[in-house]
């Protein structure tokens, strides 16, 4: 599969090459031309919780400890959750080139840093460097794009909260069709959380060495399509990912060693109609599904077990300053529990935010999450979550996908 997709952009960058009208740069330059759109988001919020901070880490799903899924909003209190300077620019007659940059009280990130063709003959896009993949509906897009201020359940658990965002290549067909139809084909580096962990390492109990796959080791694949009726808008998408699923033993925190690989398949569906220019009703869902065949290290057993998820929500914009809009998550799938392996687990969202102008937004959140188990007592247990957050935008900063 690899040698397959890597075969299909080379010929594409052959063949620009080839029949691109461009032959020479020009002997003027506009530097004016080349000066990069810059802009700066920050995003804050106050969080309050009906779980101590230090009783989070007693809580899980899927496996998971439930700090692993607050990369915003983490602490309760205040929280800056990030500054996002972003970059744009074209580069010359061929690329384009974009960088966005994560600071937060940890550090910096480079979230993304990719370059874009523009002349690929033949209805192609290639893109190369680190960028978030187009898996799914709301992988690709960045926090401050959400309807909501944290992400769904299911992409949390199977995804990670910063989703599938690693350095690769990625290449785009949009097919010439009376509606709009696009095919893509990406192979990045395996990440260093959720589903596809890939990493060498001696278990601990067996002694065995596990040897991490040839990087890279993370497919995935899509198609997506849309079209209007009246004034709705139609979108929904197939999607799926495959790759190697390798974690180190932690007897310390009582974590056994992984050796197989998953694969992730998804569905998603957006209708959003349009009352007039600022009011409409949008009404956004997808399902996960995971299937994993591990070798356990430490048990020296097979394992094969599937899990799924979904989420689905409803957001009116009354105007183009208030909105509202309630999400339901739920957790229905895990054949790796020894019962309830199909009891729903549930989070329940209801949010409203207003927006003064399209640079900035206050947002209002409350959260009824029956989905985590304690570990320390065994049983399902409720959170509640109230968020209230506040995202401001300077600077040029493009249009995001629709």
């Amino acid at each position: 599969m690899k040698k397959s997709i890597l075969s299909l952009m080379s010929l594409a960058v052959i063949a620009s090459a080839e029949t691109s009208s461009y032959t020479s740069y020009s002997s003027s330059f506009n530097q004016s031309a080349f000066v990069p759109d810059i802009s700066l988001i920050v995003d804050g919020s106050y969080t309050n919780r009906s779980v101590k901070d230090n009783e989070m880490e007693n809580y899980s799903l899927a496996g998971s400890a439930l700090p692993d899924y607050n990369e915003f909003n983490t602490n309760s209190g205040f929280n800056l959750n990030y500054a996002e300077l972003s970059l744009h620019s074209d580069v010359d007659q061929l690329f384009t080139l974009d960088g966005v940059f994560h600071f937060n009280v940890e550090g910096v990130e480079i979230e993304e840093a990719y370059f874009t063709t523009t002349a690929l003959p033949w209805y192609f896009q290639l893109k190369g460097g680190k960028f978030k993949s187009s898996f799914g509906r709301l992988n690709k897009q960045h926090q401050h794009v959400w309807d909501f201020a944290d992400a769904p359940l299911v992409y949390n658990s199977f995804l990670t909260a910063e989703g599938l965002n690693h350095p690769g290549i990625q290449l785009q067909w949009l097919a010439p069709t009376p509606w709009y139809m696009m095919m893509g084909v990406e192979l990045m580096q395996s990440g260093e959380e959720g589903s596809f962990v890939n990493e060498s390492f001696t278990d601990a109990t067996s002694n065995k060495e596990i040897t991490a796959s040839n990087e890279p080791a993370l497919y995935i694949a899509y198609l997506k399509n849309s079209f209007d009726i009246s004034n709705a808008s139609v979108l929904f998408g197939l999607s799926t990912a495959y790759g190697a699923t390798k974690i180190s033993d932690d007897p310390v925190d009582g974590l056994e060693g992984q050796d197989g690989s998953t694969t992730i398949y998804g569905a998603d569906l957006l209708i959003k109609n349009y009352f007039n220019s600022y009011s409409y009703l949008s009404w956004q869902s997808e399902l996960l599904y995971r299937d994993a065949n591990i070798d356990n290290t430490t048990t020296l057993t097979t394992d094969n077990y599937q899990q799924s998820g979904a989420y689905s929500q409803l957001v009116y914009a009354y105007n183009q300053n208030w909105r509202t809009g309630f999400r339901f998550d739920t957790m229905f799938q895990d054949t790796q529990l020894t019962t309830d392996k199909h009891k729903m687990r549930n989070r329940y969202t209801l949010m409203a935010d207003y927006s003064p102008s399209e640079f900035s937004r206050i947002r209002a959140q409350y959260a009824h999450n029956s989905a985590f188990t304690n570990t320390t007592t065994g049983q399902q247990e409720d959170i509640d979550t109230f968020i209230l957050e506040i995202n401001l935008a300077i600077g040029a900063h493009g249009a995001h996908n629709f």
